[in-house]
């Protein structure tokens, strides 16, 4: 996860960089890894991790200083920060995640309920989707395939609670609400993408784009889960 979180933060500024912005992509990788992989240490060890990832971005700021460029330093240094957050921090609660008791399951069904919305709601979307979902930010969304979306998400979770021990009956709300959280971290991903002209976020996977566009949804599905996982586990 510190890998991936790595690939998307240098993805983000690969794309704006693209855009005409200078961006510290490397400073913006660094730190999304850190902010993963610090969980995976003790706490009296993760003080000096947090220490590292303050002088990173410290560094990286004040290296605009000796920049010539007379505008966009701050940009440039806050564009860093904000990948390495979006990265880094949501996919920090996959790690959180998997230290709960049953943590592979949990983090099964993450990535369960994000490649069930994902697929179904293509599927349904591509078959019978007649009313535009959100157009101005991803043009080919529909109704019909957010309803798709949902549906598997809810059956999914409905599927896992004999072994996660939680009651069947909350598979319609938590499905519906891990639904809702696939499709925002798919729409943030689609509104980058926009922002930046660009198709895909990279070309890391063949055929498949980048990092950001097979993991959009789990970004925002991973803290959901460990919010509910923390409740039940």
């Amino acid at each position: 996860m510190a890998l991936a979180a790595a690939v998307i933060a240098f993805e983000m500024g690969t794309m704006y960089a693209i855009s005409g912005l200078r961006v510290s992509r490397g400073a913006g990788a660094l730190l999304a890894a850190g902010l993963v992989a610090r969980w995976a240490f003790t706490p009296e060890h993760r003080l000096w991790v947090d220490l590292a990832i303050g002088l990173v971005a410290a560094y990286t700021l004040l290296r605009q200083l000796w920049h010539p460029r007379m505008y966009g330093r701050f940009t440039s240094w806050g564009l860093a920060i904000a990948s390495a957050v979006y990265a880094g921090g949501l996919l920090g609660f996959l790690v959180l995640l998997r230290e709960l008791p049953n943590g592979f399951l949990w983090v099964a069904l993450a990535f369960a309920v994000t490649w069930a919305y994902d697929t179904f709601g293509y599927l349904v979307g591509r078959g019978l989707g007649r009313r535009g979902f959100m157009t101005h930010i991803s043009p080919r969304k529909t109704w019909e395939g957010v309803a798709g979306g949902m549906l598997a998400a809810i059956v999914v979770v409905a599927a896992f609670a004999p072994v996660l021990g939680y009651a069947w009956w909350l598979a319609l709300p938590i499905g519906f609400l891990w639904g809702l959280a696939a499709q925002a971290g798919d729409l943030v991903a689609s509104m980058l993408k926009r922002d930046t002209g660009q198709k895909d976020s990279g070309r890391v996977i063949p055929g498949h784009g980048g990092m950001l566009d097979r993991l959009d949804a789990l970004l925002f599905v991973a803290p959901a889960v460990f919010a509910f996982a923390r409740l039940v586990a």
